[in-house]
């Protein structure tokens, strides 16, 4: 406490080199400082020193959550990565002083309890049911307004607390949670959107509905269901030649989504660091640009 204490006496500091080695000690140096910093800004009662602190958070947090997506893309093979560690890098990035800890608590329950109840002598269907009945029922997952474009119901940590939000972030829950239970369920993505899909042996086995506690469709012809479900996140959509896509994807598209959210609130700067985010895991975009052949 008493090392970062004194680092945000040397943050007050107008000359580059103090401000550029003070950047390298948060970003080279794990996620350590960070946390430090962290419970330094949670239990300071100086209004003055709390807002440098603050000031200090929203500089190299969110530097720091983009240097975390960028590792995590590097490290990912095809596109896959830790959602989970994804989950925490996304909320960190719009708001920085989310603890760590904070964010397990609440996402880590629903998955365990699918990883104690899901096994390999079940069919995926099985799973997939075993898994929405905890996720909806015993968790009380839901939906909002299908055409929500608040923040309060799109920020991932606010979901997770109100166990409640917009259908982006709600799907985003969900594949966090199916990840981490082991299920192979990925977006099946086409110009404007998504669906989740359960697939296995590089085949896709069914459909799932995320905004209507998790029904599955076993369907060949998924037009419909498409169409529906891009109805509920208030886009148009073309399917042309839809494509499953591994982790990274959901992760783009969330992120797309929040930038529209924060345009439509007037922030530029977050707006940019959504960019930057973006770009670290590949800067491909899915819900206004046309698919290309990358993994990502």
């Amino acid at each position: 406490m008493e090392q970062i204490q004194y680092i945000a006496d040397l943050f007050r500091d107008a000359d580059p080199a103090v401000s550029a080695a003070l950047e390298r000690y948060f970003l080279d140096n794990g996620p350590e400082p960070m946390q430090s910093l962290r419970e330094c800004y949670k239990i300071e009662m100086d209004p003055s020193r709390k807002a440098v602190l603050g000031r200090m958070l929203g500089k190299y947090g969110k530097k720091a959550a983009i240097g975390g997506l960028r590792r995590l893309a590097e490290q990912s093979k095809d596109g896959e990565c830790s959602m989970l560690e994804a989950g925490y890098l996304l909320s960190s990035l719009t708001d920085p002083t989310i603890a760590r800890e904070d964010y397990l608590e609440k996402i880590m329950p629903p998955a365990v309890a699918a990883m104690a109840e899901i096994s390999d002598a079940k069919t995926g269907v099985e799973n997939v049911h075993l898994l929405n009945h905890i996720f909806y029922n015993r968790y009380g997952f839901s939906s909002s307004n299908p055409f929500d474009m608040s923040l309060e119901g799109s920020l991932l940590m606010k979901v997770l607390e109100r166990r409640k939000g917009s259908p982006f972030a709600l799907s985003l829950v969900y594949f966090i949670v199916a990840d981490i239970a082991g299920l192979p369920i990925y977006p099946l993505c086409f110009t404007g959107g998504f669906v989740p899909v359960y697939v296995e042996n590089d085949k896709v086995l069914f459909n799932i509905n995320v905004f209507h506690k998790g029904e599955i469709f076993i369907e060949n012809n998924i037009s419909n269901l498409v169409k529906n479900q891009a109805s509920a996140l208030g886009v148009n959509v073309d399917i042309g030649e839809a494509k499953v896509r591994k982790d990274a994807s959901i992760l783009i598209m969330y992120l797309e989504f929040l930038q529209m959210l924060y345009s439509n609130a007037g922030s530029p700067p977050v707006q940019m660091d959504i960019d930057d985010a973006i770009e670290a895991l590949g800067g491909n975009r899915f819900l206004t640009v046309e698919e290309d052949d990358d993994n990502w």
